[in-house]
């Protein structure tokens, strides 16, 4: 068994989350494509509305979305999906007003600057696409920031021919713009789990919600109204420690929800006067102070987020490598023992035995003189596969020795316990094991079973399934011999 630490969730199952009903997959992709675009248009509009100073919104989310769409979903990343999205930010131009030469200078612009972003995210590594490594934030901010500079290179352009201003205003002002919009929305669509609808994990989830885990999100939100009641120049840093606490805290994904809803609150208190953060400076400058801050401020838990999440799978992966054996994937000899205890402890007798397995690979010694070590590790390898495939979900398997396995079937009756020795000894036997040279090799196995009823001791129960196979190894291999305990 391979085990892989990864939340990759792979185009093809992206694909299939994707489905229309009577739609063949192209079909599905070039719905979803329009489907994109439309969600851009939608989203300009709203962007448009909000056009306070150089004509440009004070929060514009079109292009981290379509970005972020087309990295979290790459399936969509296709031609028709730009071209979807590139009328949608046209269109929604043109029916607000914009003239032609407008329109094309600042969507030119937005889609240069996603095209920039998509080529520096695109290539990554999923885990690194998704912010879960320590270097994942240094990739994207590199990304965002590129994508950025290009959108301020349109200001240089933008600002002198169409507002009337100077070159570097446009510049400073596109740049600072772009990247506060990209780090507020960016995040939360790389880091977006796989959506499960289903009302039976949602409760469980909601049951999951306790007070003691509401505490920082109270915090946050009890720091934003003090930023708008009290105001001033430090106001937008009010929020910092809460959202710290809350990124040692919670997920990637909540971590990312709560820094857009951070930069969103700040910049909307702000901008609609609810939040005074002084009138020192030039009104231009102030809103490119207070994004570039609010930019710095949201970055803070997502660099932490990205270290706890990358330090969560460390710890998943040491736990695993603690309890399985690194040959079969297999739990060793330690956790087959912890685990089979309390599975057996945990049996109330009137609801059925408990049976257990030994099971010793046939001539084993034999395999490894004949056709050497590499093709015995691959006949043990294969061998954990088919025990994991046969027995039934809820058995606890091990690897105890060198070719010595065992197995722990919770309520079973000795029905069912033979019909799952017998199957373990049918698949192994007609399966031919290919190591990666030599011939293939048809291995058997010996099978010791115990049932019982009242002994809750694993040690005592895999005693009797030893002599149980011994007897099986004795009259003659490749059989199970059942016995009671």
């Amino acid at each position: 068994m391979q085990y892989i630490f990864s939340h990759n969730d792979g185009d093809q199952s992206e694909t299939d989350a994707l489905k229309v009903s009577g739609m063949n997959h192209e079909g599905v992709l070039f719905f979803y494509g329009l489907l994109l675009g439309l969600g851009v248009f939608v989203l300009c509009l709203l962007g448009i509305i909000s056009r306070p100073h150089l004509d440009l919104a004070a929060f514009w989310p079109a292009n981290a979305f379509m970005l972020g769409m087309m990295i979290r979903f790459p399936c969509l990343a296709r031609g028709a999906a730009w071209v979807s999205c590139a009328a949608g930010f046209f269109l929604a131009d043109a029916l607000t007003g914009s003239d032609l030469l407008k329109n094309l200078v600042l969507n030119g612009g937005n889609l240069a600057g996603i095209a920039t972003g998509y080529a520096l995210l695109a290539g990554l590594p999923l885990p690194d696409q998704r912010l879960q490594k320590t270097r994942s934030i240094l990739y994207f901010l590199r990304a965002i920031m590129m994508a950025s500079l290009v959108a301020g290179l349109t200001g240089i352009i933008a600002n002198p021919l169409l507002f009337g201003g100077g070159w570097k205003q446009g510049f400073i002002f596109w740049s600072a713009t772009e990247m506060t919009n990209y780090m507020a929305v960016l995040p939360v669509l790389l880091t977006l789990p796989r959506l499960d609808f289903r009302w039976q994990p949602i409760r469980q989830k909601l049951g999951q919600i306790s007070l003691n885990k509401a505490v920082p999100l109270l915090a946050l939100m009890a720091s934003a109204m003090g930023s708008v009641l009290i105001g001033g120049p430090g106001a937008v840093a009010f929020p910092v420690p809460a959202l710290l606490w809350c990124a040692l805290s919670y997920n990637l994904f909540t971590i990312s929800c709560l820094a857009f809803a951070f930069s969103t609150w700040t910049l909307l208190t702000i901008h609609i006067g609810l939040m005074p953060v002084g009138d020192v400076l030039d009104p231009r400058e102030l809103l490119i102070s207070t994004r570039v801050g609010v930019t710095l401020i949201a970055l803070a838990p997502l660099v932490v987020g990205s270290v706890m999440a990358a330090r969560d799978e460390l710890v998943e992966r040491l736990s695993f490598l603690a309890s399985r054996d690194a040959l079969t994937g297999l739990r060793n000899r330690r956790a087959f023992f912890e685990d089979g205890s309390s599975a057996i402890e945990m049996i109330d007798g009137d609801r059925g035995d408990v049976a257990v397995m030994m099971l010793d690979i046939d001539h084993f010694k034999s395999i490894n003189d004949t056709f050497g070590h590499e093709a015995g590790d691959k006949v043990l390898s294969d061998f954990a596969g088919i025990l994991q495939k046969t027995v039934r979900e809820g058995d606890i398997v091990g690897r105890i020795g060198g070719e010595e396995f065992a197995v722990v079937l919770p309520e079973c009756d000795v029905t069912e316990a033979v019909a799952v020795a017998h199957r373990i000894g049918d698949v192994l036997r007609s399966t031919d094991i290919m190591p990666i040279s030599g011939a293939s090799i048809r291995a058997t196995v010996s099978i010791g079973l115990i049932l019982n009823k009242n002994v809750k001791n694993l040690d005592r129960l895999l005693a009797h399934a030893d002599e149980a196979l011994y007897r099986a190894k004795t009259s003659g291999r490749d059989r199970c011999e059942l016995s009671y305990a």
